[in-house]
């Protein structure tokens, strides 16, 4: 088969951090080492990047402080300039990259694939209702799906699923999405659950713990949403505090919460007890769970944890929650311990019972290991060039590098 042209519609991408961009950013550059045209648009803060130049193919940013309308339609001129002379759209998310894929993928009459990491409808329905309550008690992902809400919500419901079931094809990164998406009325045989890969043990391992962090430092990371708990970890410091004065809490990532958790910290007197970083270069985010000894995650929600997979390479044993696709990674009292979503007695007695047991601490991280072996960039890469047909087999036959890409942005 002839090798075909791909075209990525991305949302996130490097330097911004989290499972999506990394993924994007590797899916890219594998296929592009193996001889495969490789296009990529994101959206992004700068319209160019120094290490885009050192990539094997053409990214096209977006950057984002334009109006939002004026941005998607951006976006989508630039995908549509890209995707005339593509094979294959693959989109990374249903809105913000899917939507104008679709579009463009009905004019152009090209083939569509689509990778679901989350249900988006749900998290904006969580952040919305965040912002008018903090106090709200909202549904979870699960009960999300049998429920009817607000017309706004609704409606990104509406566009969500007519996106996903325009789609040639689906991927989803956990065995638990693939029940969600299949609740939006697609046929099973679509949908296909490839694992993410874990992070590249040999360059990790060339990266230096962060300096100046002393104490038993605890680590969470993640883009501050309502479902990520944060708040909680926060509320909970006092009391392990009292059990060992040298915890130290640090807090990777930026979004929404950010000035309630200031306020929280404050309230608590926690300042120097309690680091808020922001966002970081994703080497810097692998510095920090380099000198860190415990990763908790403890999140109502996610496809699958791509950060747990990363702390794991670093080697921390992790506390997260039992939800959605977490089990998939974490087994309990293996490499690492599942407690209940923001059930504040079961996180602490977690984070005391690793603390304690050095040796526990010492199985769980050896076990992690053996964990990451089920999430290799080989079975990643061979099962996505498989359901994209994109026409080779053999991650470990490489062919030729591609000569960069020479197509100009339109915007």
């Amino acid at each position: 088969m002839q090798n075909k042209k791909l075209i990525i519609a991305a949302g996130i991408y490097p330097p911004d951090i989290g499972g999506p961009a990394i993924y994007s950013q590797l899916v890219a550059r594998e296929f592009a080492n193996k001889g495969i045209s490789v296009s990529l648009i994101c959206y992004s803060d700068k319209k160019e990047e120094p290490t885009d130049k050192k990539d094997k193919f053409k990214i096209i940013r977006i950057v984002r402080k334009k109006n939002p309308l004026f941005r998607y339609a951006v976006y989508a001129l630039n995908l549509f300039g890209l995707a005339k002379n593509g094979d294959i759209i693959y989109a990374q998310g249903p809105l913000g990259a899917g939507l104008p894929a679709l579009i463009v993928a009905k004019i152009l009459r090209k083939q569509f694939i689509i990778k679901i990491v989350g249900d988006y409808a749900w998290e904006q329905y969580q952040n919305n209702a965040k912002c008018k309550n903090q106090n709200a008690k909202l549904d979870d992902i699960e009960t999300f799906q049998n429920k009817k809400y607000d017309f706004l919500t609704e409606l990104r419901r509406k566009i969500q699923k007519t996106v996903v079931k325009s789609a040639d094809k689906i991927i989803t990164p956990s065995e638990f999405l693939k029940r969600i998406v299949g609740k939006w009325g697609i046929k099973e045989d679509k949908i296909r659950v490839i694992y993410n890969a874990g992070p590249d043990i040999e360059k990790i391992a060339k990266i230096r713990a962060k300096d100046g962090l002393s104490g038993d430092v605890l680590i969470s990371a993640g883009r501050l949403e309502p479902w990520k708990g944060m708040v909680t970890l926060v509320e909970i410091m006092p009391e392990l505090l009292q059990k060992n004065s040298n915890f130290k809490l640090i807090i990777i990532g930026d979004g929404p919460l950010n000035e309630e958790l200031k306020l929280k910290i404050r309230d608590l007197n926690l300042k120097d007890k309690i680091i808020l970083t922001g966002k970081i270069s994703h080497e810097e985010l692998m510095s920090y769970f380099k000198a860190g000894e415990i990763f908790v995650l403890n999140t109502g929600y996610e496809g699958l944890p791509h950060i747990i997979l990363e702390a794991m390479a670093c080697g921390l044993p992790i506390i997260t929650t039992n939800v959605c696709g977490n089990p998939e990674v974490v087994k309990d009292n293996y490499n690492g311990i599942l407690f209940e979503y923001n059930n504040k007695e079961q996180l602490k007695k977690a984070i005391l019972k690793i603390w304690e047991n050095k040796d526990l601490r010492r199985e769980f991280v050896e076990n992690g290991k053996r964990v990451l072996e089920n999430f290799t960039r080989e079975k990643m890469i061979n099962n996505t060039i498989e359901v994209l047909e994109l026409g080779v087999r053999s991650l470990k036959k490489l062919t030729s590098n591609p000569e960069p890409q020479t197509d100009k942005q339109i915007i």
